[in-house]
């Protein structure tokens, strides 16, 4: 278990508010003003992958240095509470953008690339329902994410529902890439999709390695 002071935590927050204000406000001086909004949902969708995949990194990470899991981690709890923050900006932004007719006909209905407008619709589709989910679960993990709930369920069944982390990053992945292909961001964009998800599906199986060597570990250690 993985306990901060209440200082490191408010620098955590700080700095973690400063990277993603940062390149938030970067992202709307970087071009013309009547696009301004749709950079910030394009960025703030990207800080939200980022930020989970980060805090899906720490327990792995954890568990290679030492081979035993971690239960409660206040780093990894803060860095998920601004991957859920960054989250539902998007979420705002993106309906304001993109649950409308203007969008429907331009990148749905009317696109000039494939693929087809059944796809595509299929796409919007599923896109649009995942981006709802996450977003209700984002709620739940950021209301969960304090000690005050811990001590109320109990540690175990905090866990348990703090795994659902794992399904909002899967979901997250699927809605980037139903709404990169709708928009056609170019391969680049999902190279980086692609990259994130494999990092941290690569860390999460060497963390669940180096747990089940943990005891083996810790009796060579024991016997040297």
């Amino acid at each position: 278990m993985e306990v901060l002071t209440a200082e490191r935590r408010i620098r955590n927050h700080l700095l973690l508010a400063l990277g993603v204000v940062t390149t938030l406000a970067a992202a709307a001086q970087a071009g013309p003003d009547p696009s301004a909004l749709d950079r910030l949902s394009f960025v703030s969708a990207y800080q939200c992958l980022l930020l989970l995949g980060a805090a899906l990194l720490i327990g792995p990470i954890k568990a290679w240095d030492n081979g035993f899991p971690v239960g409660n981690s206040h780093t990894r709890r803060d860095v998920g509470i601004w991957a859920g923050i960054t989250g539902m900006l998007h979420f705002f932004l993106a309906n304001v953008l993109s649950m409308n007719f203007s969008y429907l006909e331009f990148f749905v209905e009317n696109a000039s690339r494939p693929p087809s407008v059944e796809v595509r619709n299929q796409l919007y589709s599923t896109g649009t329902i995942l981006g709802y989910v996450i977003a209700v679960v984002f709620l739940i993990l950021m209301a969960l994410s304090n000690d005050i709930w811990v001590r109320k369920i109990g540690m175990r069944w905090w866990k348990r529902l703090q795994r659902l982390s794992y399904l909002v990053f899967g979901m997250t992945v699927a809605h980037a890439f139903a709404f990169q292909i709708l928009e056609s961001r170019g391969r680049r964009w999902i190279l980086f999709v692609a990259l994130v998800t494999l990092g941290v599906v690569a860390a999460q199986i060497g963390g669940i390695l180096a747990v089940r060597r943990g005891p083996l570990r810790k009796q060579r250690r024991q016997s040297a």
